[in-house]
């Protein structure tokens, strides 16, 4: 298998490269996927969210045979995330999983910002209103939230790795 990947912020691609240093595995970018990964080899497609879309999918999709595929988001892991995944990225009879990255606001342009700035408006005056009564979970997603940062980290990769040695 190989783990093909397309990033926007370098999230995605953190997790593709420690991916498959763990499971040695080859991990190329989609870009690249054309002339490297050979017609019939079994992929794992990673890619960005982008409005409940997984950035780079249908291409993955229509050129290689996808075995599983993973989102790469803003939002803590949840049941409810993966439902909308798969609701709204087809991958025929491959599992969807899904991964919280980040947000780096200076690595992206202008309207990425302002797009991301609106999806969170809410969420933001949520945890802004409750001022001293925050949690420090909720400082943490605020803070977050207005300057970016990493959730990154090996141990959320557990279950596709996993999955990964069930499919050997």
């Amino acid at each position: 298998m190989v783990i093909v990947y397309r990033s926007n912020t370098g999230f995605t691609r953190e997790y593709a490269e420690m991916l498959g240093k763990a499971e040695k595995l080859k991990v190329c970018p989609l870009a690249e996927a054309q002339g490297k990964v050979g017609p019939g080899e079994s992929v794992f497609f990673m890619g960005p969210l982008m409005a409940g879309h997984i950035s780079g999918v249908d291409q993955a999709v229509k050129q290689f045979a996808v075995k599983g595929v993973c989102g790469v988001g803003m939002s803590p892991a949840s049941q409810q995330v993966l439902d909308t995944l798969a609701k709204a990225n087809y991958v025929p009879d491959a599992p969807i999983f899904y991964l919280q990255g980040g947000w780096a606001p200076k690595k992206v342009g202008w309207l990425k910002r302002r797009m991301v700035g609106m999806a969170t408006k809410s969420m933001r005056e949520a945890l802004r209103d409750k001022g001293g009564r925050r949690t420090p979970e909720e400082d943490k997603q605020l803070d977050f939230l207005l300057h970016g940062g990493s959730f990154v980290a090996f141990e959320n990769l557990e279950t596709i790795r996993t999955w990964m040695r069930e499919q050997q």
